[in-house]
């Protein structure tokens, strides 16, 4: 019987001891815990230098208890990974689709009003909403390039996702029905966690920190599906628009350079055709995020920023009916 006890007692020891090492793990400096590792190093060299240098990883990525035994496996896999030198797999490694909506959901807590706006526009559309509307699909059969912008971090492929050998729009499904109420353009579609830019001015004013830098990179980023890879927003190409054999001017801002890879015109950048929404006439050259709220994309108060003279019904007129009442805009300026 003692030697029972004392075998208990022992494991009782361990099981404390392993759990207080494990905490005092997640509060040190990742620099002598978690970069140490050869795969996270880049991530955290980036990290040091991100708006987000003051928050700790765990609060991002969790821990291996913050999700119960998904999250234990997860770090348990990353750790049999490590060790077994298996250097294809070690080379670069990605988050899945869960563990960016594990981010996605901890962005929440920080972002609540960007959320906020994100859910009421069409970007907080999830994989039903999408891929199982039968009105679309009669005129545009889903493919590989839909998860180009809609479903980025899927981890499979167009037939993985969907059951289409029915000759009917109608009787197409989801293979997995959990995936239909899952975001396909999360926060990390167009914003990289690890990215080179200093805190604003404005969050040093607040909080009273030392690390600040007026010369600030976009926010933004395009995450490539094909590629597993972010692009900087201020690094995308300039494409040529068209109307007609007419050069459109377009905005060169970043974010609406990011905006254009989805809307996107067809393979002759004509202005209006496939999902492209460059603006013409008056506003030609206006970035979209000068009428566009960045998460929400609501326009209807932007008007006053350029036409404080308009009325409460001018703005519902143009807000109601944009191009029919350019006219009112212009003569408003």
């Amino acid at each position: 019987m003692k030697k029972k006890q004392i075998l208990l007692l022992s494991v009782c020891v361990l099981i404390i001891l392993l759990s207080c090492s494990y905490i005092t793990w997640n509060q040190l400096d990742p620099q002598f815990t978690c970069a140490q590792c050869h795969e996270i190093s880049p991530s955290h060299a980036q990290w040091t230098t991100s708006a987000h240098a003051d928050i700790k990883c765990s609060e991002c990525h969790g821990t291996a208890t913050s999700d119960g035994i998904t999250s234990f496996v997860d770090k348990a896999n990353m750790v049999w990974v490590h060790f077994t030198n298996d250097r294809i797999q070690n080379a670069d490694i990605h988050l899945n689709e869960r563990q960016v909506m594990d981010v996605h959901n901890r962005c929440i807590a920080c972002h609540q009003s960007e959320h906020a706006g994100w859910l009421a526009s069409g970007h907080g559309a999830n994989y039903g909403e999408i891929f199982m509307d039968s009105v679309h699909n009669a005129v545009e059969k889903p493919y590989w390039d839909c998860l180009r912008c809609h479903g980025m971090f899927y981890d499979g492929n167009i037939n993985d996702l969907m059951d289409l050998e029915s000759i009917s729009p109608a009787d197409w499904q989801l293979r997995d029905k959990q995936q239909e109420e899952l975001p396909t353009m999360p926060c990390l579609a167009c914003h990289q966690m690890h990215t080179d830019n200093p805190v604003s001015e404005r969050y040093v004013r607040l909080n009273g920190t030392s690390r600040s830098d007026p010369a600030r990179n976009p926010r933004t980023a395009l995450y490539i599906r094909g590629e597993k890879r972010y692009l900087r927003t201020d690094m995308l190409s300039q494409p040529a628009m068209y109307e007609g054999d007419s050069l459109i001017q377009i905005a060169s801002d970043p974010n609406t350079l990011l905006c254009m890879q989805c809307h996107a015109p067809n393979a002759h950048h004509i202005v209006g055709s496939e999902d492209d929404c460059t603006v013409t006439g008056a506003h030609q050259g206006i970035s979209c995020i000068a009428c566009h709220r960045p998460h929400s994309g609501e326009t209807q108060q932007s008007c006053m920023q350029c036409h404080p003279s308009l009325t409460d019904e001018q703005i519902k007129m143009v807000y109601e009916q944009p191009h029919t009442f350019v006219k009112v805009l212009v003569d408003n300026r």
